[in-house]
């Protein structure tokens, strides 16, 4: 997903790279009016170009935001969770960034209006004068997710991804063709990383899932003998009903606790 991004900003001219500078810094300070105040004040006081950046870069805690871009490299949620943790490991680093606690504030405000016009400034669309709705359907078009990019995440082919797509969802994404949205690809990825009762919460939970992903994302019949201290036999007997297992021989976490508990193990992560 965030590739997507970045290779859409590397396609932008010299002229629309200022242009997203410039709006930022006018979001920031309240208005182009209010951000040529700054500048000219700034400029009263005999500062430098140099030494007029180096005030904005404190104002608008600069470095803080570079490191955290930095930091929050992902283009799937196995990756957010990791990049999650990197954040808590490097807090410190960050709170030491922070030049300028009123600015900070000023960035949470203007968040989510800046990012609208990123993502508009990019993928050239315009959503002005459409309701909600609208505006959905047209960021589908623009930011989807492949089937093969799921399967990537899950370390599996696109042949298996399809047959668990199938137990879980039946005929909802048979298509081959099939564009996965945003909202659906975390449907599925809680449907086969988390527990029936599980929603995602990296607030809370996010501690479990690095140590469910150091398990692994995917199991093969093989580990599920061993996580059930059971062998390949006894697997076969017992798990032989049921229509799919025969078919597969990997499965995402969710089906993998399906089919211990059905051997009578309850895994512990």
């Amino acid at each position: 997903m965030l590739d997507k991004f970045l290779e859409n900003y590397k396609r932008l001219s010299f002229e629309k790279e200022e242009e997203l500078t410039n709006n930022f810094f006018v979001m920031f300070y309240g208005g182009e009016k209010e951000l040529l105040s700054r500048l000219d004040k700034l400029k009263e006081q005999s500062n430098t170009d140099e030494e007029i950046f180096e005030i904005l870069k404190i104002e608008t805690n600069l470095d803080f935001w570079l490191k955290i871009e930095e930091i929050l490299q992902f283009n799937n949620i196995t990756e957010l969770i990791k990049a999650t943790s990197r954040l808590q490991e490097n807090r410190d680093e960050l709170v030491n960034l922070i030049t300028d606690y009123e600015g900070l504030k000023k960035m949470f405000a203007i968040q989510k209006p800046f990012a609208e016009y990123n993502f508009e400034t990019l993928f050239d669309i315009n959503f002005d004068g459409k309701n909600r709705e609208e505006s959905k359907n047209l960021a589908k078009g623009i930011i989807y997710v492949t089937k093969e990019t799921i399967a990537k995440e899950f370390d599996c082919n696109k042949r298996t991804l399809t047959k668990w797509l199938k137990i879980c969802f039946e005929d909802r994404f048979i298509r081959k063709d099939r564009k996965i949205t945003i909202e659906e690809y975390i449907e599925i990825f809680e449907k086969f990383f988390l527990n029936d009762d599980e929603y995602l919460d990296l607030n809370n939970d996010l501690n479990k899932y690095l140590n469910r992903l150091e398990k692994g994302v995917n199991f093969s019949k093989s580990d599920l003998a061993k996580l059930c201290d059971s062998d390949l036999k006894t697997q076969k007997e017992n798990l032989k009903k049921i229509a799919f297992f025969s078919s597969i021989n990997k499965f995402p976490y969710s089906i993998c606790k399906n089919l211990a508990s059905r051997m009578g193990y309850e895994l512990e992560f």
